[in-house]
């Protein structure tokens, strides 16, 4: 049995527990590979939100998902039924941990035909008062993964008659505000890495596309004064994505821009 956790400080206890989420328990460690008819795809931070709701789409149209998020097996809030989903936690903000589900990845998949990278999180701060390493953790997380698992599974994407990487960016890659000083910063950084790996890679037929959402209902905002019906609902996100995809290799969408339809928050 594989280590489950990557780079995390609960690495040793996550390591005892199970690999695999769903109802396959194969790891396909003698000779990786899934029926061409099965899409696979790599999406980071699947344990809730955006990326939960791209995991479940992803599913329900037949594809084999490789999803990773901080949290282990047994505190995630939802399950696989399908058989195809294939989870490991991993701390991505850490290079062990990008290591570690590189590592996962490239062991288990002969290709790659669509890789997300969503795995965020959203930290309160000005560039005044933001406590010590909060940016390098913000920059670590968001655009350093990127990088990282970009540069490690470009040969698996290579091998798809598809590939089509997302980043999940923000508004906040196009305009910076208030008492986010940390993560405008990082997502501001990571639109810029999108643009640089589109211009790099469009020769080889990868296609890249930075998804921008603005206010989305997940767990950061239920504690807000906004009720749900004012924000955009996750599903849409992962839907914007799935279109993307479908549509002709000829066409790439370069930047999706998705606002509440009341204007954003």
């Amino acid at each position: 049995m594989k280590v489950t956790s990557f780079g995390g400080r609960d690495a040793p206890f996550l390591a005892r527990m199970p690999l695999l989420l769903g109802m396959s328990t194969t790891t396909h460690e003698s000779s990786p590979t899934h029926p061409q008819q099965h899409r696979v795809a790599v999406v980071t931070g699947v344990s809730r939100g955006i990326g939960r709701e791209i995991a479940g789409q992803l599913l329900a149209q037949g594809w084999v998902v490789y999803g990773c998020a901080r949290r282990s097996p047994q505190d995630l809030e939802w399950s696989d039924d399908t058989g195809r989903l294939h989870y490991a936690s991993a701390d991505l903000s850490t290079e062990a941990g990008c290591q570690g589900w590189i590592d996962f990845v490239t062991q288990h998949c002969d290709r790659v035909d669509m890789l997300v990278h969503n795995a965020g999180s959203f930290v309160a701060d000005t560039l005044m008062d933001a406590p010590a390493g909060q940016l390098e953790g913000q920059m670590s997380l968001h655009v350093y993964s990127a990088y990282r698992l970009s540069r490690a599974l470009h040969p698996l994407l290579k091998k798809s008659d598809r590939p089509y990487v997302f980043t999940l960016c923000s508004v906040a890659s196009l305009r910076a505000y208030p008492g986010g000083a940390s993560y405008c910063i990082s997502k501001f950084a990571l639109l810029g890495f999108t643009k640089m790996l589109r211009q790099e890679w469009i020769q080889e037929g990868i296609a890249v596309s930075a998804i921008l959402p603005g206010a989305v209902y997940t767990d950061s905002w239920s504690a807000s004064p906004w009720p749900q019906e004012r924000l955009m609902p996750p599903a849409d996100v992962a839907s914007a994505i799935l279109h993307a995809y479908a549509a002709s290799p000829r066409t790439v969408f370069e930047e999706i821009l998705l606002r509440p339809f009341q204007g954003d928050l």
